[in-house]
């Protein structure tokens, strides 16, 4: 494509030639010349100058890009993500019905279009929206919605009563609606409790390979993912957590049960949260920070607890020095441990002194 044409197509702004040919895409430092790039993050500035490709996706601060022709954009990210788009392959066309080796139970209502391949398992009672698709060996239970547009990779359990919005994709190996971690402690060991609540997932939700969302443990509870969140592989999601609007939960995040997470919160990688808590909206919880106490909204925290990040900062500062203040301290006991031998020295020629002027002293 020509530059001229990505620039239009994202609404950018074109700085220089807008008849350079563009063939690809590709990061600051991989790309090589008919490619178009981008720069997100000042951390990458200093590349704009070594960079081989014919042009690049900038924020509106940038003024040149040392002789490349550039667009400038609002979000410099999400104008390389949409050009991505431009040159990704096309997937392969899907050919519309219910394969012959795919079992379905009773009252199967299927939508226009949809997609359901070799070997996949649907139940009784279940309805699938307009154009779905349901790759190989997805196991379908009793009572499962799924909406439209939505799709579902290999090998994903989706268990009774769950319910899946619109253009939601799951990734191979997914489990929706697991059971619950849920016991009673009495004398002879650990009474397993009925899990018998459900799953919502709502419209625009992404879930990564390997995750497991457990279900409800009350017949009228849901465990609920909420609209446009997008999680990564191998998260944890307990009984009736409540995850909010647009959140982003990176790979292996554990999240407790009965956790209510707020709008527009970020997971960082291996981090985690208690049960019962509240997060506020617009919270990032740094990676590998454990959160045990609610957060109020618009706070940045890591560590564990996790604290705001400046107050974590500060701790982890002092904790550098805590060898040179051992050795300052020891320092110090051994100085006083002499000044209390010359001390007492001198209290006893002093007493000494004392019992020769007044022998009846004590």
């Amino acid at each position: 494509m020509k530059l001229r044409e990505i620039s239009e197509l994202i609404g950018g702004e074109l700085v220089g030639d807008g008849e350079v040919e563009i063939t690809g895409v590709a990061g600051i430092r991989e790309a090589g010349p008919g490619d178009i790039t981008f720069l997100a993050n000042p951390k990458y500035r200093s590349e704009l100058e070594r960079t081989r490709a014919s042009a690049v996706i900038v924020g509106r601060d940038v003024e040149h890009c040392y002789g490349k022709p550039f667009i400038r954009v609002d979000n410099p990210f999400y104008g390389f993500a949409r050009v991505l788009e431009l040159f990704a392959p096309q997937p392969k066309r899907l050919t519309p019905g219910v394969d012959p080796l795919a079992v379905l139970g009773r009252n199967v209502k299927l939508g226009k279009g949809v997609v359901i391949m070799p070997f996949v398992y649907i139940g009784d009672d279940v309805s699938i929206g307009d154009n779905t698709v349901i790759y190989p060996f997805v196991y379908i239970g009793d009572e499962v919605e799924i909406g439209s547009d939505t799709v579902i990779h290999p090998n994903v359990t989706i268990r009774e009563r769950c319910k899946v919005g619109n253009r939601v994709i799951i990734h191979s190996g997914a489990r929706i609606g697991t059971d619950g971690f849920g016991f009673a402690k009495f004398k002879e060991g650990h009474y397993k409790i009925p899990q018998i609540g459900t799953v919502i997932i709502e419209d625009d939700v992404e879930i990564g390979a390997n995750t497991t969302i457990d279900r409800a443990t009350m017949t009228n509870g849901a465990t609920i993912i909420k609209r446009g969140t997008k999680i990564d592989n191998l998260v944890q999601i307990a009984h009736n957590v409540v995850v909010g609007e647009n959140c982003l939960i990176t790979a292996q995040v554990g999240i407790a049960g009965s956790a209510q997470i707020g709008n527009w919160v970020t997971f960082g990688g291996q981090s985690g949260a208690v049960g019962h808590i509240r997060i506020g909206d617009n919270v990032t919880v740094a990676a590998r920070a454990g959160v045990t106490k609610d957060i109020p909204p618009n706070q940045f925290v890591s560590g564990f607890p996790a604290e705001p990040h400046a107050k974590e900062l500060r701790r982890q500062a002092a904790m550098r020095k805590l060898p040179e203040m051992i050795s300052t301290v020891r320092e110090l006991e051994r100085r006083v441990r002499e000044l209390e031998g010359k001390l007492s020295v001198i209290l006893g020629k002093v007493h000494a002194e004392q019992l020769r002027d007044d022998p009846h002293l004590p």
